[in-house]
Formats: structure tokens, sequence, C-alpha cells
């Protein structure tokens, strides 16, 4: 694994539980700029795609039950979530700065 995807996994699970609070409602900064890198990467996403990495994130369960769960709901295969979430991974790393 590599050592940037536990930190935006972190960042995802951070922005799944408050995409629609407004900027200055964080106290932190690295909270702001998290927040901030995540949304640059998902609003550039077909809104599909963007609410089913909402959807996996938003849940309180493992990250590999969340997307079993939610690929039986929704009727995609897991492996494109997978495929779906390791792109999304890299690019907010790169964004963030951590790659």
């Amino acid at each position: 694994m590599y050592y940037y995807k536990q930190y935006v996994n972190h960042m995802l699970r951070f922005y799944a539980r408050y995409y629609d609070k407004n900027l200055e409602s964080f106290k932190k900064s690295t909270d702001m700029k998290n927040w901030y890198a995540v949304k640059i990467v998902l609003d550039k996403l077909p809104e599909k795609d963007k609410n089913v990495i909402i959807e996996v994130y938003r849940r309180r369960d493992t990250l590999a039950d969340n997307i079993y769960e939610v690929s039986k709901e929704l009727g995609i295969n897991q492996d494109v979530i997978w495929t779906m979430l390791n792109k999304v991974t890299k690019k907010i790393a790169q964004v963030r700065e951590l790659i």
C-alpha cells in the first residue's frame, strides 16, 4: 500500500461526512486544505461517480465492507468501484502534494 493511501482515505471520510459544509466552518487549516483537495478532484467526476464515492466513505464500516454493500445496492461491480477509488486517491494525493 502506498504511504499516502491511508491519509487520503481519512480525507475522503472527512469530506463525505462534511461535504455540505462551508470552508469557513473548519477550525484547522489542515482540515480545510484536505477538504478542498478532495472537492477539487471529486467535482471533476461525473455526478454518478462522485455520489458512489461519497456513499462508500460516508458509511462507518471498513472500506472493503462499504464497497461490497454499495456495489450490491447500486448494482455496480466491486472492481469498478475499487478502480475508481484508486484513481481518485492518487489524484487527491497529487493535489494535496503528498506525492
